[in-house]
C-alpha cells in the first residue's frame, strides 16, 4: 500500500489523488465517485484497499494502490444484570489507538463517561452509546443496552423463638 487515507463513514468521503499518467482506472469501483478519473472521492462501508493503474501517452501503464481506513466502534452485546448489580461495558475500537476521547451518553449509572471500559450500574435498563473521536475529529459512535432485572423479593418467613432445650420439628 502506497498511502494511506481515512474516512469517517459519514461527509464529503476521502479524496483520492492520482498522477504522472494521462488516464486511470481505479479498482474496486465500489465506493468510489467515478473509477476513470484521476481523482474520484472514496466513501467505502469498509476499510478498501483501491488500486489505480495508470496509463501514459506511449501506451505504458504502472499501478499503485491506497488504502482507504473506516474506523469502526463496538459497544459489544447487550448485558443482563439483576438489580444492584453492575456490569463492566468494553468499547472495541478499530482505528489508531492514539489520543482518543471516549463519551458515553447517558452518564446516569456509569462509573465514568470518558473511559473506554466503564462500570455501569444502571437502576434500570439503559442503552448506552459510546462516541468514539480521533485526534483528527473523525467519530463514530455504537450502543448496548443493559437489562436491568428485578431481584426477586425473598421471605424467610416469620421469626421463631425456642427455648434452650426445644427443638424445632
Amino acid at each position: 500500500v502506497d498511502t494511506v487515507e481515512t474516512y469517517c463513514g459519514s461527509g464529503a468521503g476521502a479524496l483520492l489523488e492520482a498522477s504522472g499518467a494521462i488516464s486511470y482506472v481505479w479498482s474496486p469501483v465500489t465506493g468510489l465517485s467515478d473509477a476513470n478519473i484521476s481523482n474520484p472521492v472514496a466513501t467505502p462501508a469498509t476499510t478498501t484497499v483501491y488500486t489505480v493503474t495508470g496509463t501514459d501517452a506511449n501506451g505504458c501503464t504502472n499501478t499503485a494502490t491506497v488504502r482507504v481506513f473506516v474506523p469502526r466502534v463496538n459497544a459489544g452485546s447487550n448485558r443482563i444484570i439483576c438489580s444492584g448489580s453492575s456490569t463492566t461495558l468494553s468499547t472495541t475500537y478499530t482505528g489508531s489507538g492514539v489520543g482518543l476521547l471516549y463519551q458515553w451518553t447517558p452518564a446516569t449509572g456509569l462509573s465514568s463517561a470518558f473511559v473506554a471500559n466503564p462500570v455501569a450500574s444502571p437502576m434500570q435498563s439503559t442503552l448506552y452509546t459510546v462516541t468514539v473521536t480521533d485526534p483528527s475529529g473523525c467519530a463514530v459512535s455504537s450502543s448496548v443496552t443493559v437489562i436491568v432485572n428485578p431481584s426477586p423479593t425473598v421471605d424467610a418467613g416469620l421469626n421463631v423463638a425456642i427455648a434452650p432445650t426445644q427443638s424445632i420439628q
